[in-house]
């Protein structure tokens, strides 16, 4: 439980900072260069993928593969043909194939991260400002989860500590 209360006061922290910063920016509303539910995405990620430098590193290089295999898709889709929604499925069809056996060069072995990040693209709007603003929120979203297990480590020592028994006041003075 001690770990629980450690993780939920770090990341609490942090998802916080995360939001505040991200809708403080300017365009957040409009034009949004961090998107807070995509740093998310990234967040559960990691801790899926294990956390630690591990994790860290499976979900940055997965997500940001899934980031160009949906910018692809989508070049793809639209020189094939424009509005045409089989010439889309064939080419989403060739990017979830290749996002599973990119599997087999080990950087690039945890597929959830791939299709999480091609999604995270496309909710971003599949467009070139997308890819900047998808990365760079998925790269900031797997550091914050490192840090926030980093916090955890920090806080949960300090959760199980008895207070230091007072010190009589006659004795302060002494």
């Amino acid at each position: 439980m001690k770990r629980l209360l450690a993780l939920g006061i770090s990341i609490g922290v942090l998802a916080g900072l995360l939001t505040w910063v991200g809708f403080s920016l300017p365009g957040a509303a409009t034009a949004p260069v961090l998107l807070v539910w995509v740093g998310f995405a990234a967040w559960a990620l990691f801790y899926a993928a294990g956390g630690g430098t591990g994790g860290l590193g499976k979900t940055v290089a997965s997500t940001l593969s899934g980031v160009v295999w949906g910018w692809l898709i989508v070049q793809a889709a639209t020189a094939a043909m424009a509005g045409n929604a089989a010439v889309l499925g064939v080419a989403v069809a060739v990017g979830a194939f290749g996002m599973c056996v990119q599997a087999a060069w080990k950087p690039l072995a945890f597929i959830p991260g791939a299709f999480v990040g091609a999604a995270c693209f496309f909710g971003a709007g599949a467009t070139g400002a997308a890819v900047v603003a998808a990365a760079l929120s998925l790269v900031v979203g797997a550091v914050l989860a490192f840090a926030s297990e980093k916090g955890a480590d920090v806080i949960e020592p300090l959760l199980g500590r008895k207070p230091a028994p007072a010190t009589p006041a006659a004795h302060r003075h002494a």
